[in-house]
């Protein structure tokens, strides 16, 4: 039987006891991962935290444990790990932590709304100190956290003048610097590949790429395609464009998986970049500098991102309850060698 059927049969709660024997260690190892005095990511933290859900500890004895003393845990909910934005964001808030005698339990979403709430649910449940989120696609996450106690700083995907606090990036600002570095290198039959519809963070680059458009005086043809957010899903988008439409002498992809799905497809096309087609994409990554040529992007300060919403967040643990504040932060260019021959760098 389900270890929370049989304790419902038995009218009882879970008691730290039960967490402690399901788990295979001592009460007093429960009662300080519980309390954040110890790792919750090594394996007895981990055997705690699941034997706490496996029981229903959380909704009970767990949470009156946590009002009793401050927690030290930050949440972080993401849309997925493979991404490597997120993956160095993620990173960079651990050093955050760190330094500051905080932890962070980060989890994923898989870009599933649903996935989203449930993980939302759980980590205040635990009675975390605060929460950092990058909203899922179709996030419902706004409606979950508005009457929360709990502090929420959203992060990348953020709305200017939201009810929470926000850090992110110009994202219109920065896609139209690429577009019109495009337009004066002399391409004007430009592909745009991007994630999806319902994400605020595209729906602003893409904002930018048609401003940038429609403030060129030369004739361009643009197009848009949504690829999906996998690079096998950016692949097989990106492969139907190519079979079903001329050529075009750029790409500019939103986001970083398209950027490493466009880069192997006209590689294994035969195109020569820089040269028969241009390549650049929003947000850097190790390898688009380390290839031949090396790929234009749109280079996110993550560092700078990490610290003021980390502050951010701190500010609102420690009682801070000024009105919500959307912080944007300015991105720079990495022209390379991907957008045609002898271009100069800028940084």
């Amino acid at each position: 039987m389900p270890d929370k059927a049989a304790q419902k049969q038995r009218g009882s709660r879970p008691s730290i006891r039960d967490v402690a024997r399901k788990a295979g260690v001592s009460p007093g190892c429960v009662s300080n991962v519980i309390n954040g005095r110890r790792k919750l990511d090594d394996p007895i933290g981990r055997a705690v935290l699941q034997a706490v859900r496996d029981l229903g500890y959380r909704r009970n004895t767990m949470a009156s444990n946590l009002r009793r003393s401050q927690s030290r845990i930050i949440g972080l909910v993401i849309p997925n790990f493979e991404n490597p934005f997120f993956a160095e964001l993620v990173a960079k808030l651990e050093h955050r932590a760190e330094a500051t005698n905080y932890r962070i339990v980060a989890t994923s979403s898989r870009e599933d709304a649903d996935i989203e709430a449930r993980e939302i649910d759980e980590l205040v449940g635990w009675r975390v100190a605060g929460v950092f989120v990058i909203p899922s696609l179709y996030s419902r996450v706004a409606e979950l956290v508005e009457a929360n106690e709990t502090p929420f700083v959203f992060l990348d995907r953020v709305q200017q003048d939201a009810a929470n606090d926000g850090v992110g990036v110009n994202n219109a600002d920065a896609s139209a610097m690429l577009m019109r570095k495009l337009f004066e290198t002399g391409h004007h039959r430009i592909l745009v590949a991007y994630l999806g519809d319902g994400i605020d963070n595209v729906a602003e680059r893409l904002e930018g790429v048609r401003a940038a458009v429609a403030g060129h005086n030369e004739k361009v043809a643009v197009d848009y395609l949504p690829t999906g957010d996998s690079v096998e899903g950016a692949r097989a988008a990106l492969g139907s464009y190519f079979d079903e439409n001329p050529k075009p002498d750029a790409v500019f992809c939103l986001f970083n998986t398209a950027t490493l799905a466009a880069y192997g497809l006209l590689q294994e096309r035969g195109f020569v970049l820089g040269r028969d087609t241009a390549l650049a994409g929003f947000d850097d990554s190790a390898w688009m500098a380390h290839v031949h040529p090396p790929v234009a992007a749109i280079v996110q300060p993550i560092e700078e991102i990490a610290k003021v919403a980390w502050e951010r967040l701190l500010a609102r643990i420690e009682g801070d309850r000024s009105p919500p504040e959307t912080i944007r932060i300015d991105c720079r260019l990495e022209t390379r060698g991907s957008l045609g021959p002898g271009q100069p760098q800028q940084r």
